[in-house]
């Protein structure tokens, strides 16, 4: 009688003993590697922060490749499954993660940000909060400011004719929201808590789906609570993260149904519509409301097409609106819906194919932002999209959609940690990625259960331990430098700074004010002052400096190409802002 033959342990039977896990596994290191070597070397990039951040995110796409590498290859402890234990409670499993997303981010706010907004975009959400908290809907504009509002700030303030008051470019519900958590703590709760919420809504929604597997819930709110991208932005001014939280309680409300239901996501929708920008979010429920067309729900899909329509206008027409209520009347033609459908048609204008190129590197960050195993599980999910079973198909549509909106209309997202653009679809992608585990754990097999839950947890232990802390040390070497340079220009004595952005990567930025001109210094950006106005501030005011000599003591990066600055001569001495 021969003797009984040990099991085998060779690769190739490892890796087909766990299938489909582990093959995919080695697809996705493949596709990874791929465009971590090869995209720079086909690209032609542009020197513009996309391409900056993409260098070096092809390296973190890298080292997630061989995190699955490793998975795919190597024997992994089983122990490291014990986290499906926590699905046994999952209740308080999910409230203790909804927990550790507020504190950590909560903390990273200050320890990677200083709690100072980085981009332009998260000045004006801060920005647009204080004139609320003022218990104004815009804020007027003395008469001696008018015609230096391009120099008190330089980006995204709407034109109203005679500047007579400041109009953010972005819809105001992001800063209503941190104008309300700063009436009753601080406004930089409002991403942690936010956060808190969409984790909560996550797992709502996945209990509805898949209420026999409360493990399936555990891997998708697993999978958002420790994507880098997720954190850091929950760090940050950015709309982003309302965005996803709205997302995803209208989708829980949506699938709850009734009235209420229904009531409740339309009037989530129409805040979503108006956090910032108004494409984001019909971009994300236009899938499942194609669902109810195909599906005959006639009279529910003209509720929410009506709705989709008024809430559109209203967001339209809002600047104007806003204007004539306030006592601009015959000013606020100049924001109307033809203002609108202007910006819309010039971004029209200015596509060109090339945006490609830029929608590689977008897609290819997003992948490096995120927790290790979203993208194999997500790609495992794909069976259930082409069947269409449950929401796979409609969550999927959203990222195409969006990434497909996006090419067409504005493929450079600018500062943005990860992919911005996709942020409010992260949620699809984290019940994507639980419709793949599901799809895994199948088997009866109790030890290809246990290899996969082992799997994950090595993943979920790399984000925590390597992915995320090394994001958070990548953001705060980017965004120390302008953090300590807007306190250093917000401490000088001086009545006025000027800041002179030549060859300062970025540098207008640093010109930041109370929208009430109530503090000091007020400041500049010296290049749009004209020559009588710096000659009324030489006579009137004290008047300090900020240029590259500062910047470039700070950290702040140069111009690659030196030029000559154009700015007009300051016809009075001027300090410079001190350095510590």
């Amino acid at each position: 009688m021969k003797p009984a033959q040990a099991p085998s342990t060779s690769l190739r039977d490892r890796i087909a003993g766990s299938d489909p896990l582990r093959r995919t596994l080695l697809a996705c290191t493949a596709v990874m590697l791929a465009a971590a070597l090869g995209l720079p070397q086909v690209l032609a990039l542009p020197p513009t922060i996309t391409s900056y951040f993409f260098v070096t995110d092809a390296l973190w796409l890298t080292g997630i490749a061989v995190i699955l590498a490793l998975g795919a290859t190597v024997t992994i402890p089983e122990g490291l499954g014990r986290w499906v234990r926590l699905a046994q409670a999952p209740a308080r499993s999910i409230g203790i993660v909804a927990f550790l997303v507020v504190l950590v981010t909560l903390i990273g706010t200050f320890v990677v940000f200083h709690g100072v907004p980085l981009s332009y975009d998260e000045v004006m959400a801060d920005f647009d909060a204080t004139v609320f908290l003022a218990g104004h809907p815009i804020a007027p504009i003395a008469p001696e400011w008018r015609h230096s509002v391009p120099a008190l700030a330089t980006s995204f303030v709407l034109p109203v004719p005679n500047d007579a008051a400041w109009v953010s470019a972005y819809l105001p519900v992001n800063a209503v929201f941190r104008a309300a958590f700063a009436l009753f703590a601080s406004p930089t709760l409002t991403g942690p808590v936010l956060l808190a919420v969409a984790v909560l809504a996550l797992a709502g929604i996945a209990r509805r789906l898949w209420p026999d597997r409360p493990d399936a819930a555990l891997v998708a709110v697993l999978m958002l609570a420790t994507s880098p991208q997720v954190l850091i932005a929950a760090m940050t001014p950015y709309a982003m993260t309302a965005h996803l939280a709205l997302n995803l309680v209208w989708l829980q409300l949506f699938l709850r149904g009734g009235r209420l239901g229904h009531g409740g996501a339309i009037a989530t929708g129409f805040l979503a519509c108006g956090l910032h920008q108004v494409i984001f979010h019909p971009l994300f429920a236009l899938p499942f409301l194609v669902g109810l067309i195909t599906g005959r729900r006639w009279r529910l899909a003209a509720l929410y097409l009506a709705a989709y329509a008024a809430i559109g206008a209203f967001w339209t027409l809002y600047w104007h609106g806003l204007l004539v209520a306030t006592g601009y009347a015959g000013q606020g033609e100049a924001v109307g819906g033809g203002f609108m459908v202007e910006r819309v048609a010039m971004l029209l204008q200015d596509f060109e194919w090339r945006g490609l190129e830029t929608m590689a590197m977008n897609v290819v960050r997003f992948a490096a932002w995120q927790s290790p195993l979203l993208l194999p599980l997500t790609a495992l999910a794909w069976p259930a999209i082409r069947r269409g079973e449950g929401l796979a198909r409609p969550l999927a549509a959203g990222l195409f959609i969006t990434v497909g909106a996006m090419f067409v209309l504005l493929p450079y997202q600018g500062h943005g940690w990860g992919y911005r653009y996709l942020h409010g679809l992260i949620g699809n992608a984290s019940l994507l990625a639980a419709h793949g585990w599901i799809r895994i754990t199948g088997t009866p097999a109790p030890h290809r259960r246990s290899v996969a839950a082992a799997i994950l947890g090595l993943g979920w232990i790399a984000a925590v331990l390597i992915l995320v802390p090394g994001r958070a040390l990548e953001a705060n070497r980017f965004a120390a430098p302008y953090a300590k340079a807007v306190e250093a220009i917000a401490r000088s004595p001086a009545d006025i700074v000027l800041v002179d952005d030549a060859n300062l990567v970025y540098g207008m930025d640093l010109v930041r004010n109370d929208p009430y001109l109530r503090e000091r210094p007020t400041v500049f950006l010296l290049r749009r002052l004209s020559t009588e106005k710096l000659a009324e501030l030489c006579a009137t005011r004290t008047i300090a400096l900020f240029g590259q000599t500062e910047g470039a003591r700070f950290g702040i990066a140069l111009a690659q190409e030196l030029t000559a600055p154009a700015v007009p001569a300051i016809p009075c001495s001027v300090a410079a802002v001190p350095v510590p």
